[in-house]
């Protein structure tokens, strides 16, 4: 057992995009481990290879806590690597946080139900369907994008308000060259909020 460091807002790590992982080696076996390890202890629910140093196309998800047991489809530990979003439709927002930054609670926009490829941990092609009625879809979304050098405040609705939140932790505030145009899913949001008011998911420690 490991608990490994966790990389916080500013470091070059998190926005450097992930390599693609090709086998599943003993080192790739243990890094897993000591991932799920850490963020265990951290008390998230999901944690990509970037937030702990590790430049690879990994990440770790336990998303059990969010479905209760005489639900079918619980979504207990899971591995993905080089994992590439297919599909994807809707939109909503999210309330969501970060390990990589502590005390820091903003709405983003993100997919209401997605389909996402990946690789598991006896090196083969995986493809799953997730709505955004479950934590996971969220989850899945947010560690992807850390592989990406993509940080949920690239995703902000309120950049200023955002800025603030980041300055009082302590944090950089957003570069506005990353952050991200996405007409489409801005469109979708509008489009609801039409027939009634958005309303963003509860506060959840997505990493």
């Amino acid at each position: 057992m490991a608990i490994l460091r966790v990389f916080e807002y500013g470091e070059p790590v998190l926005r450097q995009p992930a390599e693609p992982v090709h086998k599943v080696s003993s080192k790739i076996q243990k890094l897993v481990s000591d991932m799920f390890d850490t963020m265990v202890a951290q008390e998230g629910v999901g944690l990509a290879a970037p937030q702990v140093g590790v430049s690879k196309q990994v990440l770790v998800l336990d998303c059990s806590p969010d479905n209760p047991p005489d639900k079918p489809h619980r979504d207990g530990p899971m591995v993905m690597m080089n994992p590439v979003l297919i599909k994807k439709s809707g939109a909503y927002l999210s309330r969501e946080g970060c390990l990589s930054f502590p005390g820091v609670y903003i709405d983003v926009k993100r997919y209401e139900t997605i389909t996402v490829r990946y690789m598991d941990m006896k090196g083969r092609t995986q493809v799953l369907t997730v709505s955004a009625d479950r934590l996971l879809c969220r989850a899945i979304q947010h560690e992807l994008d850390h592989l990406n050098g993509i940080l949920f405040i690239d995703h902000a609705m309120d950049r200023f308000g955002t800025d603030q939140l980041l300055q009082q932790a302590g944090l950089p505030v957003i570069d506005p060259n990353k952050l991200l145009s996405e007409p489409e899913i801005e469109a979708l949001l509008a489009e609801i909020s039409l027939n009634a008011p958005t309303q963003a998911v509860p506060d959840t420690v997505i990493h």
